[in-house]
């Protein structure tokens, strides 16, 4: 019988233990004229909805997410149409932007929920099909042609960052399930091409990619921001110069709060404060997966793994962006970095994760797994 009110402890604390870093860091970039103190008082406030948000999201049973997981998919084709015909944003290249819908007390970005109805997809699909049927190429073109229709109106934004995330996150969760591998490599041999004439055929993107590569070279455009971040580090040493005491966030390097906040931890905390943070997501990715295969039912499964993919991927790719081995891409650090809709659909796949946690485990009897019925 599932118990009433347990969840995971170790994940729970990693979970708060990351979000308490995140205020101390968010205070700390706030307390400079760049960021205004007025960014913390909006985090604070995002931070406490973020735990109502997690909790709800615990109480909802999986059977919820299961019956809103197709469905789910063609909201967020809709929300991402919809943002597109609604006025952009002005960049100072003077292109525009599609990204977030003005709800007026808060900005809705619907990539965010795009990504997580996309797992929500492959989640129930992989439930309602036999593994003999996963196993065959026609189950990898349905996905990868559900997937792709999402990805493709996230780079019409453009988002290009993020529809590379929803290709990776579904790409694993193929990988971790009964998927074809030889199946899956025919599609990455379609995709990948396809993605590396997209990257050619755009000056910025070929640039950014480029500057990985040579980051003196582009230091004043592409890589000002990854230039300054590996900085940070380098002055933040083993220990780093002091919680409050870093030199970056004074217009060194812009949107230290939300993209580049690692580096700020990298600063102030240190090598070791930033093998702490990593350390902390590494926990979350080892436990989120342990849990979520252990479990009875196939969907609940499979979420436990999407989601697991979606706090952590997106951490990882943070972190690599941060200390310039990844083109720089926006990424938010899951519960660390300032953000809205991001921030709070990292406490829903926090909640889920810690449903997860205590929902029923297969059967073993005699050394022998075997499904309950």
């Amino acid at each position: 019988m599932v118990r009433e009110f347990y969840f995971d402890k170790t994940l729970f604390i990693s979970f708060l233990l990351l979000m308490s870093v995140g205020l101390v860091f968010i205070f700390s970039a706030s307390s400079i004229g760049s960021v205004s103190s007025i960014v913390f008082k909006k985090h604070l406030l995002i931070v406490t909805l973020g735990l109502f948000t997690m909790f709800v999201s615990y109480l909802i049973p999986i059977s919820f997410w299961k019956k809103i997981a197709y469905p789910s998919v063609l909201i967020a084709f809709i929300l991402l149409l919809v943002v597109l015909f609604l006025p952009g944003l002005k960049t100072k290249s003077g292109a525009e932007i599609h990204r977030w819908i003005n709800l007026g007390f808060f900005k809705f970005q619907p990539s965010e929920f795009a990504k997580f109805a996309v797992v929500l997809f492959v989640s129930r699909f992989i439930e309602l099909k036999s593994d003999s049927y996963l196993r065959q190429f026609k189950s990898i073109l349905i996905v990868g042609f559900v997937s792709s229709l999402i990805i493709i109106l996230v780079m019409i934004e453009p988002h290009n960052s993020g529809a590379l995330f929803i290709a990776l996150v579904v790409l694993l969760m193929m990988l971790s399930s009964n998927f074809s591998f030889r199946y899956i490599l025919i599609l990455g041999f379609i995709f990948v091409p396809i993605a590396v004439a997209g990257i050619l055929s755009s000056s910025y993107a070929l640039s950014r990619f480029l500057s990985v590569l040579d980051p003196l070279k582009y230091r004043s455009h592409e890589t000002y921001q990854p230039f300054e971040a590996i900085l940070a580090f380098v002055k933040g040493g083993f220990l780093g110069e002091g919680i409050g005491e870093g030199t970056q966030k004074f217009f060194y390097l812009p949107e230290i709060h939300t993209d580049y906040i690692y580096a700020l931890i990298g600063e102030e905390a240190g090598f070791l404060g930033a093998i702490l943070v990593l350390f902390l997501f590494v926990i979350v990715l080892i436990k989120g997966l342990s849990i979520s295969i252990k479990k009875e039912d196939r969907f609940t499964q499979a979420l436990g793994v999407g989601v697991t993919y979606l706090i952590c991927v997106q951490a990882f790719l943070h972190i690599l962006v941060n200390l310039s081995l990844f083109p720089s891409t926006g990424f938010t650090l899951p519960f660390i970095s300032y953000g809205g809709t991001s921030f709070l659909m990292s406490m829903v796949y926090a909640g889920i994760l810690l449903r997860i946690s205590k929902e029923r485990n297969k059967a073993k009897i005699g050394g022998v797994r075997y499904r309950k019925r």
